[in-house]
């Protein structure tokens, strides 16, 4: 579509060249011509430095920097320039046209009869009015001001053709640097829409000129009548031009001046924009030295915490070894209890023994008591012998009648003695099976007294090892406890310098951000109020350029209504001039309004770099509010980090605290196990006392046995060698008693 429309717009403008070459021969002044030069010398430098700058737009928008202001400026300076060229070239059109209007005028008025009536031009044919038309205008160039303006208008053409040349040249540049305004594409979319309207509008109009041709020589009467009011009108326009001219250099003024308040304000925009770069650069240091404070903060913290974690660990291994203390605890308590169960075992056997001993001692008593019944009786029976031994010293006194009788006593008496025989036989054999039952209870007691020893011992020496373990493992958690104590006071110290430091980092990084975020409210609020500002001054100043191109544009819809009169009126002039005169028109038409439009598309980029300015001034205060933000953030997660680092302290502080009481409970636990060890050692020293008590009671007793045996001994001994004595004595009575029967019985015999 851009290259097709290049192409109709090349051909447009070339054809309208060819057609002003000839029709400028018909306008011109004197007075105007070196201003026209001026003007169009103007004008091609100023389109080549548009050119430059449109060619270096692109560069400018990837770097923004001091030179795309400038070059803002130059543009807004030549854009300046053009207008008022154009609205000189502008006054030139309008002065050209009132002379051409003059020239028909005279003409007109020098023709004189030649246009009396309207009817008899119906009755010539086309030559002669031809004929007529070139009598008539030939008799117009008989002036001295027609040959004046016609060597002034030969003199301009040829300034046109080097103009034209120029221009061919220009549009060459143009197709070449098409490529370059792909991205305006809808903006020439819309304005080659425009052009095609106009070229349809100008084919419309070109129609209604042919049907206007064939009517003209029907209505030249009433553009008689046309002419004086289009007269009448042109002499009102030029009282309007003549107000809107001041009313121009009024705005222009205006415009001059809200130019160097707008220049002043961007100086001062850039002025205050460098200051706060370098501000932003400051605060960009201030951050990145911030930002090392905070990594040294970071890392002294990340310290802190890997200690924490060690004391952590010691912490958890501490409480492991409080487990395991209490595991062994539990175990030695177990211990203690089957210990005690033991005990309790054994104080049972214990009583059982010393029951058994009150048996045996109760035994012995009675055995003591049959001993001394033994005693009594032998005694007696030693008082008996005594007493059978003097009945028999008193019966072998006794006469012989009495010998009976004695040895029935003695019968009866050795009946006696069989029986106290075989009593004492039975007390042998009692205290034979009582020895064997002493001494089998002395040995069992024996053996149960060596295996409660041996197991006393045994228990003893186990306890005194647990006790031993106790005791190392009590001075080694000691040792961990005070080395703990001196590790957490270390960690206090550092906690607290850690926190000290914190805080004059966190009240340092505090106060500056506070500053910064002082500095840049400050600075976004004098942004924002320029930026409205620079709004309302661009919104007056675009308002005031619609309101101006409205009225130029109704303005040029005026002048173009009033100038298709005399184009009809140029119809005798001849087809090729007229023809020539129209493109002229047309061509100027065209080039007023593609200055116009370039003005616009000028107007409509200064806008873009304006908007754009405020667009990446609004950016970068919202850069600046999003680093205010993100500084925040950080400094609140700062923040939660140091309190949270404040929890885990505290939270450590009260694990610690915790530990303290559970390791006085455990040295509480320790000393009441100690207490509890010696008394225990009390009591097994008091049953060892006691053991010892019973054993020495116990040798005691068997002394006591042992003496009461050996005197049973010699009691027996004793008794026996009474028996015997008594046996001989019963013998020597038998063979006394014998000898006396046989003594008797001799006697007798004699």
């Amino acid at each position: 579509m851009v290259p097709t429309q290049v192409k109709n717009k090349k051909m447009h403008s070339r054809s309208l060249s060819r057609s002003s070459r000839e029709s400028f021969r018909f306008f011109g002044s004197p007075d105007k011509d070196e201003d026209l030069r001026k003007t169009k010398t103007e004008i091609e430098n100023n389109i080549t430095k548009l050119l430059k700058l449109v060619k270096n737009d692109d560069q400018s928008k990837k770097n923004r920097n001091p030179r795309l202001v400038r070059k803002e400026a130059e543009l807004v300076g030549l854009i300046e320039d053009l207008n008022s060229q154009y609205q000189s070239l502008f006054q030139l059109c309008d002065y050209l046209n009132r002379e051409f209007m003059r020239a028909i005028s005279r003409r007109r008025s020098r023709r004189g009869t030649g246009s009396n009536t309207d009817s008899e031009s119906e009755y010539f044919s086309s030559e002669e009015l031809e004929n007529y038309t070139k009598f008539s205008f030939d008799d117009v160039l008989k002036n001295d001001d027609a040959k004046e303006y016609e060597e002034q208008l030969n003199s301009q053409m040829k300034e046109m053709e080097s103009l034209s040349q120029q221009k061919t040249n220009l549009e060459n540049q143009i197709e070449s640097q098409s490529l370059q305004f792909e991205e305006l594409s809808a903006n020439n979319t819309r304005l080659h829409d425009r052009v095609l309207d106009l070229e349809s509008l100008l084919k419309e109009e070109k129609g209604v000129v042919s049907v206007w041709e064939e009517k003209l020589k029907i209505n030249e009467n009433q553009a008689k009548s046309n002419i004086e009011a289009l007269m009448t009108q042109v002499n009102k326009l030029n009282l309007e031009l003549k107000t809107l001219r001041t009313q121009k250099d009024q705005t222009e003024e205006e415009i001059e001046g809200i130019k160097d308040k707008a220049l002043a304000q961007m100086k001062d925009l850039m002025d205050k924009l460098n200051s706060m770069q370098e501000e932003l650069d400051s605060v960009n240091t201030q951050n990145k030295e911030l930002d090392a404070q905070v990594r040294n903060d970071r890392e002294l913290i990340l310290r802190y915490l890997i200690q924490i974690e060690n004391l952590s660990q010691d912490l958890a291994e501490t409480s492991l070894d409080k487990q395991s203390l209490m595991d062994d605890k539990e175990q030695f308590l177990a211990r203690i209890k089957d210990l005690e169960f033991e005990l309790e075992a054994e104080s049972m056997q214990k009583n059982a023994l010393e029951a058994q001993l009150r048996d045996r001692n109760y035994d012995m008593k009675l055995v003591e008591e049959e001993n001394r019944t033994l005693q009594d009786r032998n005694s007696e029976l030693k008082k008996a012998m005594h007493q059978s031994g003097e009945e028999i010293t008193a019966l072998m006194r006794v006469p012989e009648t009495q010998k009976d009788a004695a040895s029935m006593e003695a019968m009866a008496l050795k009946a006696e003695m069989n029986i106290m025989r075989l009593e004492m036989d039975n007390l042998y054999a009692q205290r034979s099976k009582l020895e064997q039952q002493i001494e089998r209870n002395r040995k069992e007691y024996e053996e149960n007294l060596g295996n409660l020893s041996s197991k006393l011992s045994s228990q003893i020496v186990e306890r005194e090892k647990t006790i031993e373990e106790q005791a190392a493992t009590i001075q080694r958690i000691n040792e961990e406890h005070k080395q703990t104590k001196v590790a957490l006071n270390k960690n206090k110290l550092s906690r607290q310098t850690a926190e000290r430091k914190m805080i004059e980092l966190a009240t340092e990084f505090r106060r500056k951000m506070e500053d910064n975020i002082r500095l840049l409210h400050q600075r976004i609020h004098v942004a924002e109020q320029m930026n409205n500002e620079n709004k309302n001054n661009f919104k007056i100043v675009n308002q005031r350029y619609h309101e101006e191109n409205k009225t130029l544009q109704e303005k040029i819809a005026i002048y173009e209504e009033e100038l298709k009169v005399p184009k009809f009126d140029i119809a005798p002039l001849g087809g090729e001039q007229h023809a020539l005169v129209f493109e002229a028109l047309n061509e100027l038409e065209m080039v007023t309004m593609n200055r116009l439009d370039s003005i616009v598309g000028d107007v409509e980029e200064q806008k873009k770099h304006v908007v754009s300015r405020v667009f990446k001034m609004i950016g970068e205060v919202q850069y600046g509010k999003e680093w205010i933000k993100k500084r925040n953030r950080e400094w609140e997660e700062t923040k939660n980090n140091a309190e949270c680092l404040r929890a885990l302290l505290d939270s450590k502080e009260e694990q610690e605290f915790l530990l303290r009481e559970k390791v006085w409970k455990l040295e509480a636990k320790v000393s009441k196990e100690a207490g509890e060890k010696l008394n225990l050692m009390n009591a097994v020293s008091q049953l060892e006392k006691k053991v010892a008590r019973l054993e020495n009671a116990l040798k005691e007793k068997e002394e006591d046995l042992v003496s009461l045996g050996e005197k049973k001994r010699e009691a027996i001994k004793q008794l026996c060698f009474v028996v015997e004595f008594h046996r001989e004595r019963c013998r020597d009575l038998k063979d006394l008693v014998i000898k006396m029967g046989a003594n008797n019985n001799t006697n007798t015999k004699k």
